[in-house]
Protein backbone atom coordinates (compact mmCIF):
# COMPACT_ATOMS: atom_id res chain seq x y z
CA UNK A 1 0.00 0.00 0.00
CA UNK A 2 3.01 2.37 0.95
CA UNK A 3 4.48 1.67 -2.52
CA UNK A 4 1.08 2.31 -4.14
CA UNK A 5 0.68 5.81 -3.08
CA UNK A 6 3.89 7.22 -4.53
CA UNK A 7 3.42 5.72 -7.68
CA UNK A 8 3.33 8.20 -10.87
CA UNK A 9 3.41 8.65 -14.90
CA UNK A 10 5.66 11.14 -15.83
CA UNK A 11 6.58 12.23 -19.47
CA UNK A 12 10.44 12.31 -20.25
CA UNK A 13 12.49 12.64 -23.47
CA UNK A 14 13.20 9.69 -25.48
CA UNK A 15 16.75 10.67 -25.16
CA UNK A 16 16.97 10.80 -21.66
CA UNK A 17 15.26 7.43 -20.90
CA UNK A 18 18.04 6.08 -23.68
CA UNK A 19 20.62 8.10 -21.22
CA UNK A 20 19.35 5.63 -18.05
CA UNK A 21 18.51 2.70 -20.29
CA UNK A 22 15.77 1.25 -21.48
CA UNK A 23 16.70 -2.11 -18.95
CA UNK A 24 16.00 0.17 -15.42
CA UNK A 25 12.90 1.51 -16.52
CA UNK A 26 9.37 0.90 -16.89
CA UNK A 27 6.60 2.91 -19.29
CA UNK A 28 5.71 3.28 -22.66
CA UNK A 29 6.60 4.92 -25.92
CA UNK A 30 3.87 7.91 -25.60
CA UNK A 31 4.52 9.61 -29.33
CA UNK A 32 7.60 10.97 -31.55
CA UNK A 33 10.08 12.03 -28.88
CA UNK A 34 8.35 11.65 -25.48
CA UNK A 35 8.09 8.54 -23.29
CA UNK A 36 5.67 7.82 -20.14
CA UNK A 37 7.58 6.66 -17.65
CA UNK A 38 6.75 4.82 -14.64
CA UNK A 39 7.99 7.09 -11.50
CA UNK A 40 8.15 7.00 -7.45
CA UNK A 41 6.70 10.81 -7.17
CA UNK A 42 8.46 11.03 -3.41
CA UNK A 43 8.23 14.39 -1.28
CA UNK A 44 11.59 16.02 -2.83
CA UNK A 45 12.27 14.01 -6.26
CA UNK A 46 11.00 11.47 -8.97
CA UNK A 47 12.82 8.83 -9.30
CA UNK A 48 12.22 5.85 -11.93
CA UNK A 49 10.77 2.28 -11.23
CA UNK A 50 12.72 -0.13 -11.95
CA UNK A 51 11.39 -3.65 -13.42
CA UNK A 52 12.80 -5.68 -11.11
CA UNK A 53 11.47 -3.69 -7.93
CA UNK A 54 7.67 -3.67 -9.85
CA UNK A 55 8.25 -7.35 -10.26
CA UNK A 56 7.63 -8.36 -6.27
CA UNK A 57 4.47 -6.56 -6.00
CA UNK A 58 2.65 -8.64 -8.18
CA UNK A 59 0.48 -6.35 -10.15
CA UNK A 60 0.53 -6.23 -13.85
CA UNK A 61 2.22 -3.13 -15.92
CA UNK A 62 -0.97 -1.73 -17.09
CA UNK A 63 -2.84 -1.25 -13.53
CA UNK A 64 0.75 0.16 -12.04
CA UNK A 65 0.73 2.35 -15.15
CA UNK A 66 -3.15 3.06 -14.55
CA UNK A 67 -2.54 3.67 -10.62
CA UNK A 68 0.51 6.12 -11.69
CA UNK A 69 -1.76 8.11 -13.84
CA UNK A 70 -4.17 8.94 -11.38
CA UNK A 71 -2.31 9.48 -8.49
CA UNK A 72 -0.46 12.00 -10.41
CA UNK A 73 -4.06 13.70 -11.52
CA UNK A 74 -5.02 13.28 -7.72
CA UNK A 75 -2.36 15.07 -6.17
CA UNK A 76 -0.93 17.49 -8.73
CA UNK A 77 -3.89 19.63 -10.21
CA UNK A 78 -3.15 21.81 -13.36
CA UNK A 79 -4.39 25.46 -14.02
CA UNK A 80 -5.99 25.24 -17.25
CA UNK A 81 -7.25 28.91 -19.52
CA UNK A 82 -8.44 29.33 -22.78
CA UNK A 83 -6.45 32.07 -24.29
CA UNK A 84 -6.19 34.41 -27.45
CA UNK A 85 -3.35 33.63 -29.69
CA UNK A 86 -4.22 36.14 -32.10
CA UNK A 87 -5.82 34.02 -34.76
CA UNK A 88 -7.05 31.56 -32.27
CA UNK A 89 -7.99 30.51 -29.15
CA UNK A 90 -6.48 27.22 -27.73
CA UNK A 91 -5.93 25.73 -24.26
CA UNK A 92 -3.12 26.84 -22.18
CA UNK A 93 -2.01 24.35 -19.37
CA UNK A 94 0.28 25.05 -16.05
CA UNK A 95 1.60 24.20 -13.04
CA UNK A 96 5.04 24.49 -10.80
CA UNK A 97 5.00 20.58 -10.60
CA UNK A 98 6.89 18.90 -13.18
CA UNK A 99 3.27 16.90 -14.65
CA UNK A 100 1.63 19.24 -16.81
CA UNK A 101 2.05 17.37 -20.04
CA UNK A 102 0.09 14.83 -18.25
CA UNK A 103 -2.99 16.18 -19.41
CA UNK A 104 -2.35 14.43 -23.05
CA UNK A 105 -2.91 11.40 -20.59
CA UNK A 106 -6.06 12.05 -20.23
CA UNK A 107 -7.58 13.65 -23.63
CA UNK A 108 -10.17 10.75 -23.74
CA UNK A 109 -11.68 11.93 -20.49
CA UNK A 110 -11.66 15.68 -22.03
CA UNK A 111 -14.31 15.77 -24.69
CA UNK A 112 -13.96 19.98 -24.15
CA UNK A 113 -10.05 19.79 -25.12
CA UNK A 114 -11.17 17.91 -28.48
CA UNK A 115 -12.70 18.92 -31.72
CA UNK A 116 -14.62 17.11 -34.49
CA UNK A 117 -11.29 16.13 -35.68
CA UNK A 118 -9.48 16.02 -32.77
CA UNK A 119 -7.12 17.98 -30.98
CA UNK A 120 -3.06 19.51 -31.69
CA UNK A 121 -1.24 19.01 -28.77
CA UNK A 122 1.84 20.86 -27.49
CA UNK A 123 3.78 19.63 -24.71
CA UNK A 124 6.95 21.99 -24.49
CA UNK A 125 8.36 21.26 -21.29
CA UNK A 126 7.08 20.10 -18.10
CA UNK A 127 5.33 22.54 -16.72
CA UNK A 128 3.05 23.41 -19.68
CA UNK A 129 1.21 21.89 -22.18
CA UNK A 130 -0.76 23.67 -25.47
CA UNK A 131 -3.98 22.03 -26.83
CA UNK A 132 -6.14 23.35 -29.73
CA UNK A 133 -9.33 21.72 -30.61
CA UNK A 134 -9.85 20.72 -34.67
CA UNK A 135 -13.01 21.63 -35.81
CA UNK A 136 -12.42 23.91 -39.29
CA UNK A 137 -9.85 24.93 -41.34
CA UNK A 138 -8.80 27.61 -38.77
CA UNK A 139 -6.10 25.00 -38.01
CA UNK A 140 -3.81 25.78 -40.28
CA UNK A 141 -3.56 29.04 -38.40
CA UNK A 142 -3.31 27.32 -35.41
CA UNK A 143 -0.19 25.01 -36.97
CA UNK A 144 1.64 28.48 -38.38
CA UNK A 145 0.67 30.16 -34.38
CA UNK A 146 1.79 27.03 -31.94
CA UNK A 147 5.15 25.46 -34.15
CA UNK A 148 7.00 28.95 -32.91
CA UNK A 149 6.02 28.93 -29.79
CA UNK A 150 6.26 25.17 -28.41
CA UNK A 151 9.96 25.58 -30.23
CA UNK A 152 10.68 28.49 -28.49
CA UNK A 153 9.10 27.22 -25.02
CA UNK A 154 11.06 23.52 -25.38
CA UNK A 155 13.96 26.04 -26.06
CA UNK A 156 13.92 27.82 -22.49
CA UNK A 157 12.44 25.42 -20.89
CA UNK A 158 13.23 24.07 -17.65
CA UNK A 159 12.74 20.47 -18.57
CA UNK A 160 12.35 20.71 -21.94
CA UNK A 161 10.29 17.66 -23.09
CA UNK A 162 8.90 18.17 -26.93
CA UNK A 163 9.62 20.65 -29.44
CA UNK A 164 7.10 18.50 -31.59
CA UNK A 165 3.32 19.33 -32.09
CA UNK A 166 0.82 16.41 -32.27
CA UNK A 167 -2.06 15.14 -33.84
CA UNK A 168 -4.47 13.77 -31.05
CA UNK A 169 -7.88 11.86 -32.77
CA UNK A 170 -9.58 8.79 -31.35
CA UNK A 171 -7.09 7.99 -28.52
CA UNK A 172 -3.99 8.33 -30.87
CA UNK A 173 -0.89 10.17 -31.40
CA UNK A 174 0.57 11.21 -34.31
CA UNK A 175 3.59 13.88 -34.66
CA UNK A 176 3.16 16.26 -37.33
CA UNK A 177 6.87 16.84 -38.78
CA UNK A 178 8.65 20.57 -39.33
CA UNK A 179 11.30 22.48 -39.82
CA UNK A 180 12.48 26.14 -38.62
CA UNK A 181 15.16 27.11 -40.69
CA UNK A 182 16.75 30.91 -41.62
CA UNK A 183 13.41 32.01 -39.41
CA UNK A 184 11.00 30.44 -41.69
CA UNK A 185 8.69 28.07 -40.87
CA UNK A 186 8.43 24.53 -43.13
CA UNK A 187 5.34 22.23 -42.21
CA UNK A 188 5.27 18.12 -43.81
CA UNK A 189 1.98 17.15 -43.05
CA UNK A 190 2.01 13.54 -42.63
CA UNK A 191 -0.71 12.05 -45.32
CA UNK A 192 -2.92 11.21 -42.56
CA UNK A 193 -3.36 15.28 -41.83
CA UNK A 194 -3.51 15.95 -45.46
CA UNK A 195 -6.24 13.44 -45.58
CA UNK A 196 -8.02 15.90 -42.41
CA UNK A 197 -7.35 19.15 -44.35
CA UNK A 198 -8.91 18.07 -47.84
CA UNK A 199 -12.25 16.96 -45.80
CA UNK A 200 -11.92 20.25 -43.67
CA UNK A 201 -11.73 21.87 -47.17
CA UNK A 202 -14.72 20.14 -48.95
Amino acid sequence: VKVKQYLGVRMYPMEYIHQIGMAFVMGKPFAGDIYAMLVFDLPHSVQNVQPEQAAKWGRSFEELFETGIENIKRSCPIAESRENFGEFHAWFFSGEHFFVPNIALDLHNRPDLVGAYGALVGLPHRHAAIVYPINSLEVIKAINGMLPIVHGMNLEGPGSLSDNLFHYRNGEFEQLPYKIEDGKLKFFPTENFVALLNSLAS
